[in-house]
């Protein structure tokens, strides 16, 4: 079996030897057995690396699917060298690793995941940007889109919108009470309609929309507080990049 994937999480395991959780794009998420990786003499020691994008050929063996051989596409090196990224890039692979099945098709995951981490790499847009956008569109491929078309309680277009974080469903600021005590994230306009447009682009063009500051902080803490609401849990990598200062606003 060959398929394309990435290392988004690793476990050592016995004296030398390393799981690895992959994503890949045939398979959805799989667990490889990678036997002696951890010797120096290893030759294939990158494979088992956090963010090794690799073309790997594995064989099953009582029901476990083992490491045969592996050729480097892309390792993303060039986060080590922003911490910022690193953390960040952590912390989506961690999202990667922790939700959804195994050995089920994710259509769209791998190329969400490979596109967030080039872009953290390049730094080719604001970091809040980039995970704001990741969050939103992960969310949505895994089965938690939130639904940000109309007032689900009146059915308008609204004009100061909020987004109940239990449901994911927009509404007015005037329909707030519709929802109970449960709790709501404000949105501008313009945080609306970029919200509106990561959940259907073009993966190719997740991160091509603008935005103000202020609209940009309202994206960002709408888009962690709902991913953390929809998954019940909290992430350890998410800590550590908030400890470093790129956190977002608490709703």
């Amino acid at each position: 079996m060959t398929t394309k994937g990435l290392v988004i999480r690793t476990v050592d395991w016995r004296d030398s030897d390393r799981l690895l959780t992959v994503m890949t794009e045939d398979y959805g998420k799989i667990t490889v057995k990678a036997p002696n990786i951890r010797r120096k003499s290893s030759r294939m020691g990158w494979a088992g690396q956090l963010f090794a994008y690799c073309q790997f050929t594995l064989y099953e063996k009582n029901g476990r699917l083992t490491l045969q051989d592996a050729q480097m596409l892309e390792q993303f090196f060039s986060l080590s060298r922003d911490l910022d990224a690193l953390a960040l890039g952590s912390y989506f692979c961690e999202l990667l690793a922790t939700e959804g099945e195994e050995d089920v098709p994710a259509p769209g995951m791998l190329r969400l995941a490979l596109n967030s981490l080039y872009a953290l790499a390049h730094h080719l847009y604001d970091i809040r940007q980039i995970k704001a956008a990741f969050e939103l569109r992960f969310l949505a491929i895994a089965g938690y889109e939130p639904d940000l078309w109309k007032c689900a309680a009146c059915g308008a277009d609204p004009e100061e919108p909020m987004v109940n974080l239990e449901l994911g469903q927009l509404h007015c600021a005037a329909c707030r009470g519709a929802f109970g005590r449960s709790v709501s994230a404000p949105l501008s306009r313009a945080a609306l309609q970029a919200a509106r447009y990561v959940l259907r682009c073009d993966l190719k063009k997740l991160f091509s929309f603008r935005l103000e500051e202020g609209d940009l902080e309202l994206l960002g803490a709408f888009a962690e507080a709902y991913c953390l609401t929809r998954l019940e849990r909290g992430f350890q990598t998410l800590d550590f990049y908030r400890s470093l200062g790129g956190g977002t606003k608490e709703i």
